[in-house]
């Protein structure tokens, strides 16, 4: 992994900016998670949270989704997950409500392999961020998102590697907007598949991957989710595997 010969540059920073959803009686502020930018246009996938009323007992909502709102330059959309439900699709609202953009960019500084490898092997407490530039449908995107989650190799004298998980991002499939978890392992030299494993709605009862279930238990699931062909569940289970990418990880100065 090389770092980019520009050592230093400005980037948005994500501690520092936020996203305001302005209503007529109620607004809110939330952090921004991750950002995707590709050809003249920006999504920001902001923090997600549960339904809520604005009151004295906020969890007597009657809905109990999850609600998650994803910006681009001129449109607010707002998609709501239940684990079950009676939806082929998941509700996604392009919401007239006016949003303002608390953006804040700052000086960051590229980090090796071995200097991130070092840092999170170490008792050091610097927060790690990545920048992802991919292909996909013909289209080159740039992910960008903090690193909370890092597998690191527990032996010093096994491979060294890195394995960051992240979510939510966004992700465009089909000309549609869609998000879920990003992976990807870094070794020194060569890198695993970019994968992403994104929210889709799918049968009541899911087959093993592995093709452990017997012929019985196939059937039984066959047989209940056509019976039960109305209900769906939530889940994160549509796989994009992509052989090319390139991750370079950053810090802010």
């Amino acid at each position: 992994m090389k770092i980019p010969a520009n050592k230093n540059q400005k980037k948005i920073d994500l501690k520092k900016s936020f996203v305001h959803f302005i209503g007529p009686k109620n607004s809110w502020r939330t952090n921004i998670k991750s950002i995707l930018t590709f050809e003249n246009n920006s999504l920001f996938l902001v923090k997600e949270c549960r339904a809520e009323l604005v009151g004295a007992n906020p969890f007597n909502h009657p809905g109990r989704y999850e609600f998650l709102g994803i910006v681009d330059d001129d449109k607010t959309h707002f998609i709501r997950t239940k684990p079950l439900d009676g939806n082929f699709k998941n509700i996604q609202l392009n919401a007239q409500m006016k949003n303002k953009k608390n953006i804040v960019k700052a000086d960051i500084k590229y980090l090796s392999f071995e200097r991130v490898n070092e840092i999170v092997s170490s008792d050091e407490t610097l927060s790690i961020y990545c920048e992802i530039e991919y292909e996909y449908e013909s289209i080159k995107y740039n992910l960008t998102s903090k690193c909370e989650y890092i597998n690191y190799n527990t032996l010093k004298n096994n491979e060294k590697y890195l394995q960051p998980i992240m979510g939510y991002v966004p992700f465009i499939l089909d000309n549609n907007l869609r998000y879920g978890y990003v992976v990807i392992k870094v070794n020194e030299k060569v890198n695993g598949n970019l994968e992403f494993l994104l929210n889709e709605k799918s049968s009541l009862f899911s087959l093993s991957l592995d093709g452990k279930d017997n012929l019985i238990k196939k059937l039984i699931k066959n047989i209940l989710n056509n019976l039960l062909f109305f209900m769906k569940q939530n889940n994160f289970t549509k796989l994009i595997s992509l052989e090319n990418s390139k991750i370079n990880f950053f810090r802010y100065i």
